[in-house]
């Protein structure tokens, strides 16, 4: 009991802002956890997408560029500076929303985001077990409580008991975990390419696509820079354990971006190849039973690093922005209360959350593009880099971020005009591409647009009042943004 006391007391500690002697992970830990973060089912489903829009090198290049682009993005306008600075994600937001108007966007973004995505990496993983299981009739489909769901059940619990040893159970268990993960990617996209011969993946094409090779390959470029944005507070709170910023940055760029692309590609070719970017249907056929079940042990774990992945790297944000009920039920209840939401999600919404997956992907896309138009400008164009740590962590109202009552409203308005943007662009629902889509993408105009919304009325609108700390760091003298 003590041990396990200690050990959420320690974990609940680095909730806290991280100080540079208090960071710990190297290169190769950094590698570890963001690239067993990127390795799972939903990196063969992105993949699979892809290709049912373009063709294997158009696949290839969209894939490699959409997520270099998204996670590019990510980086410059969060999680450097949140390295930097050590501070949660959103508590780094305050100086653009204020301190509650950044709370505003966590509770949305973390208990709509986070729940939704360990359902699916659970749910993942069950049906993949007994798709595969009773595919070689080691066990038979079940009428009351399917395996697939008990399965899915029991990857969160297990989740939930890695993730109570806070940042050393995740690095321990990436570390472990990631060689076989690779490995697992590599040999599905070798087995694809034996099957089927490289000049038959080459050759495919997807079937149907819905527009002209031009429209569908930015759809797939655009499917893919949301993909690296979906991880947008994930990634920088992680990111604080790094020693050292470089080891921090490239360890997060070559796991999410490189690693990623594994299972990315072989859900690509397997899609275009064999039909289905699932590798449960064709891995025992390709590999035989034993290897099969082998392979899908791997799969399984794949989705629990994930699953304490985003426990874990979320749990900072839950303590420093939910407010005093989520620091009185501390670091365990929190881990329960988020895996009780998840199993919620598998036990009433499965079939809902398979439905909706992409739409509710670019919803959030929308979301995600236009808050980092407002922090890139922020940052870049109106702090110009200089921030006050300390104002950060002291909310009250009259200091440098409190703005008015702790709400930014130029940062919101801002927002508000890039989701809008976003959604002119590429209508998440239906996912129906706008006129101009074809020619820029939906994230790209939407974060111009959220840049220069908020550039425009911080200038004119929250400068002139003497809030949010902007006149200590600017000279107007000159009106370009980069000009020193």
């Amino acid at each position: 009991m003590t041990f396990a006391a200690n050990r959420l007391d320690t974990a609940m500690a680095e909730t806290l802002p991280l100080l540079p002697e208090e960071r710990s992970w190297s290169f190769i830990d950094m590698l570890s956890v963001k690239g067993g973060l990127a390795i799972a089912t939903w990196g063969f489903l992105f993949g699979g997408a892809t290709g049912q829009l373009v063709g294997f090198i158009d696949g290839l290049i969209a894939l490699t560029f959409g997520t270099a682009l998204g996670i590019g993005l990510l980086f410059f306008a969060l999680v450097i500076p949140v390295h930097r600075y050590g501070c949660e994600s959103f508590v780094f937001m305050r100086s653009a929303f204020g301190p509650r108007g950044s709370s505003l966007l966590a509770v949305p973004f973390v208990l709509g985001v986070v729940p939704f995505w360990m359902a699916i990496l659970a749910s993942m993983a069950g049906g993949s077990a007994e798709q595969l299981l009773v595919s070689i009739s080691l066990v038979t489909a079940a009428n009351e409580m399917p395996l697939s769901t008990a399965i899915a059940l029991g990857v969160l619990v297990l989740g939930c008991v890695v993730a109570a040893f806070g940042s050393e159970g995740l690095r321990l268990l990436n570390l472990a975990v990631l060689p076989l993960l690779v490995m697992l990617s590599l040999s599905l996209f070798v087995a694809v390419i034996f099957s089927s011969g490289w000049s038959a993946i080459l050759e495919a094409g997807p079937i149907a696509p819905p527009y002209d090779r031009g429209t569908s390959f930015l759809l797939a470029v655009e499917l893919n820079i949301v993909a690296g944005l979906s991880w947008f507070g994930l990634a920088a709170n992680l990111g604080r354990y790094g020693k050292s910023p470089r080891g921090a940055i490239w360890g997060s760029w070559l796991g999410l971006v490189v690693i990623s692309l594994l299972p990315c590609l072989a859900g690509l070719a397997s899609s275009l190849a064999l039909g289905s970017a699932d590798p449960v249907e064709w891995m025992t056929p390709l590999l035989g039973p034993a290897l099969g079940l082998s392979m899908l042990a791997v799969l399984i774990l794949a989705n629990l690093s994930s699953v304490v992945g985003m426990l874990q790297g979320n749990m900072a944000t839950i303590v420093q922005n939910f407010g005093p009920l989520a620091r009185r039920l501390g670091y365990g209840g929190i881990l329960v209360a988020l895996t009780l939401a998840a199993s919620g999600i598998v036990l009433l919404a499965t079939d809902a959350l398979y439905t909706g997956f992409y739409s509710i992907v670019a919803f959030f896309g929308a979301m995600f593009s236009a808050a980092i138009g407002v922090l890139s400008a922020d940052r870049l164009a109106l702090r110009r880099g200089t921030l006050l740590v300390g104002a950060l962590h002291d909310p009250r109202e009259g200091l440098s971020y409190a703005f008015w009552h702790g709400i930014n409203p130029a940062a919101f308005a801002a927002m508000a005009t890039g989701s809008a943007v976003y959604i002119a662009f590429l209508e998440p629902v239906s996912q129906v591409p706008g006129p101009m889509f074809a020619a820029t993408t939906a994230t790209l105009p939407a974060a111009l647009a959220a840049f220069a919304a908020h550039f425009l009325l911080t200038r004119w609108l929250v400068i002139p009042t003497g809030r949010g700390g902007y006149r200590k760091n600017l000279s107007w003298a000159r009106f370009s943004c980069f000009s020193h």
